[in-house]
């Protein structure tokens, strides 16, 4: 058998196995039915990292009172006939948070966020602008995370870099944004990626086919995670044998069923 001849074969074994994969490694949640959940996590609370790029604003009925603590930006200019004329709506400074947890604040300077979820920065940054703020006033600080971001490759059908638009989200809604994992992607060994303190990164890997990675602190994903999902051996396979032998896999494949239709008609 020549060389050409292997690899039609092959690729036609490949098909095969492709075509009977074995439907257990597919589903998600194959052990739903008897889970139970541990309760290990309680309900989830994001917490601010370095490198992350916050909106901080500080609201109250009187403006004049808090408005030192919202610093913006310039409205941009526009000059038309020795006419100087403001358009557009000015936007709120971003702080970014330093390798030591800490952002400059104004009129305050140095305030330490670093580990703290969402309510206790607004908390914190509350109790530290109250000195500079006229008793009795009703004031409240929101803190946003900005680029909150995960990236989704691998075997998936829209691979990208995803902006969260809440303060959490689950493996799951990553998965989805990205059109789901392919039939290609291995369900057990979807490994998520993680910075951590050091500036190094951890590996993890989930297995989607059981329920309990609904107890799995990767459940919840984190500011610039990274999810992967490796080829199962069918896609590996598939792709060595190439382009050119896969259509005439495919060729030889239609031929035979061609074939067959004609015999049962013509028999």
């Amino acid at each position: 058998m020549n060389k050409f001849l292997k690899s039609i074969v092959a690729g036609l074994l490949i098909v095969i196995v492709s075509s009977c994969a074995n439907y257990k490694d597919v589903p998600y949640f194959q052990n739903a039915k008897g889970f139970k959940d541990a309760g290990t996590n309680g309900l989830y609370d994001m917490t601010i990292k370095p490198k992350d790029m916050l909106s901080i604003f500080v609201f109250s009925s009187q403006k004049e009172a808090v408005m030192q603590f919202n610093t913006r930006d310039p409205q941009p200019l526009e000059i038309t006939s020795n006419r100087i004329t403001t358009y557009g709506y000015p936007r709120v400074h971003h702080y970014l948070v330093d390798n030591n947890g800490d952002i400059d604040f104004p009129v305050v300077g140095k305030i330490n966020i670093g580990g703290l979820t969402i309510e206790q920065t607004n908390q914190r940054i509350k109790e530290k602008i109250a000195p500079y703020i006229q008793k009795g006033t009703d004031y409240l600080v929101n803190t946003t995370i900005d680029n909150f971001e995960v990236t989704v490759m691998g075997e998936v059908k829209r691979p990208n870099t995803f902006t969260i638009t809440r303060n959490k989200a689950t493996i799951l809604e990553a998965l989805a944004l990205a059109g789901d994992m392919t039939v290609y992607g291995k369900r057990d060994k979807v490994k998520v990626l993680r910075e951590v303190a050091d500036g190094t990164y951890e590996v993890h890997e989930l297995d989607m086919r059981n329920a309990n990675i609904l107890n799995s602190p990767y459940y919840y994903l984190q500011q610039r995670d990274i999810v992967y999902v490796e080829p199962n051996e069918a896609m590996v396979q598939n792709s060595q044998v190439g382009t050119t032998t896969r259509l005439w896999v495919r060729g030889v494949s239609i031929a035979i069923s061609l074939g067959s239709l004609l015999y049962r008609v013509l028999k």
